[in-house]
């Protein structure tokens, strides 16, 4: 029996309390987080954000993760007054495995250039990624990478009409959909202009119906992506962007090439990890930035500290159209990849604050609510440190 208080569907049902017996045994939760001290790390120690991440398959069954690029701040410092002297943000080129045969990360080649904030997903031909930038700006690019029987290999692809960086992205049919994101690193609006690579080649979709967003997560759940959150621009009193944080959901059909929108979030959320993981014919969205201290800092009431990033899981039913909170994650981070394999959401390192990474591979592992056992899991969690 579920024990899950679900919230109004649609705001029409009667409120109903249900009691648990007492000498019943305690219902296991939607979301099981893994203890820190049991999550892999990503070879830089700093972390990065803006990394891409994919699952690949490996020789002999099983899968592995491949992750690249990212941009942190290893620059950063305190001075010998005490005061904080920032250095310039680095991207990187490096791309890892996480193996489960060698248990951890180990390094396997390098981009022909250092990106972050891209586009990325799993192929039979490997790990694609779009677009992004670098410290040269926002790029069209896009490559094809694969690791595979200890090989490492990288393939240009046609790049995009325009360049893109901080997009929502998923893949579906083999296909790579690109919807939104910023076409230069000055642009005072975001892009409504959508994309699928398919056949060797770009095309582009119908524009989102709104004014556009960037650093939202996309997902598919029965042939329907579905585009949550993240952030429309528009110019301040100086002319430079400012945010607007965004809890809408728009509803992209392939078949139809149109638009439509679904049930809002419970918040706002920019930069949760990418893309939005289906489980169940549920989404998932882990983690992001929930907007409270930006718009602290647009009145001039922030607090000292940073609060830190999201640390909720939320789940989204497009069958009931209705969202509800499954849990927390150990670390709460923005600006992610995420790779589900098995039953279990892995959320690569990522930013915990503005400028301040986590070098954590986070794990949630996720359960059907009739579910009775844990699931399989092809990748192990790291050993007790």
């Amino acid at each position: 029996m579920n024990k899950l208080l679900l919230p109004f569907l649609l705001g029409a049902l009667p409120l109903a309390a249900v009691i648990a017996d007492e000498d019943a045994p305690a219902a296991r939760p939607i979301v099981e987080t893994v203890l820190t001290a049991n999550c892999h790390k990503v070879l830089d120690p700093l972390g990065c954000a803006g990394m891409v991440a994919a699952e690949m398959p490996m020789e002999y069954g099983g899968s592995q993760i491949i992750m690249a690029g990212g941009a942190n701040f290893p620059g950063d410092k305190v001075s010998a007054a005490g005061l904080p002297v920032q250095g310039p943000k680095v991207f990187h080129d490096e791309v890892t495995v996480l193996s489960p045969t060698l248990g951890g990360v180990f390094s396997v080649g390098k981009l022909p250039y250092p990106v972050g904030y891209a586009a990325c997903a799993s192929t039979d031909k490997g790990m694609m990624i779009a677009g992004g930038c670098n410290a040269d700006g926002h790029l069209k690019r896009a490559l094809m990478v694969r690791y595979y029987r200890n090989k490492f290999k990288v393939t240009e692809l046609p790049e995009l009409p325009i360049s893109i960086a901080y997009p929502a992205f998923t893949e579906t049919d083999g296909k790579l959909y690109i919807f939104g994101g910023q076409e230069t690193a000055d642009a005072t609006e975001a892009l409504k202009r959508c994309f699928v690579y398919e056949g060797g080649t770009w095309r582009e979709l119908a524009p989102m119906p709104d004014s556009g967003r960037m650093l939202a997560a996309a997902g598919v759940v029965k042939g329907k992506i579905y585009v949550a959150g993240g952030c429309s621009l528009h110019p301040d009193a100086d002319g430079k962007a400012e945010r607007t944080y965004l809890a809408s959901v728009l509803v992209y059909d392939p078949a139809a090439d149109s638009w439509s929108t679904a049930s809002d979030m419970p918040e706002t959320i920019v930069g949760m990890a990418t893309p939005m993981q289906t489980f169940n014919d549920k989404l998932y969205v882990v983690g992001g930035d929930p907007g409270n201290y930006y718009r602290a800092t647009l009145t001039g009431n922030a607090p000292a500290n940073h609060p830190g990033q999201n640390r909720a899981v939320y789940a989204f039913n497009p069958e009931g159209g209705y969202w509800s909170k499954e849990g927390e994650n150990t670390v709460g981070v923005a600006t992610a990849p995420c790779v589900l394999i098995g039953n279990t959401i892995y959320t690569v390192s990522g930013e915990l604050r503005p400028r301040v990474r986590t070098p954590l591979i986070s794990a949630v592992k996720l359960h059907a609510e009739e579910d009775e056992n844990n699931g399989e899991i092809h990748i192990p969690e790291a050993p007790q440190r």
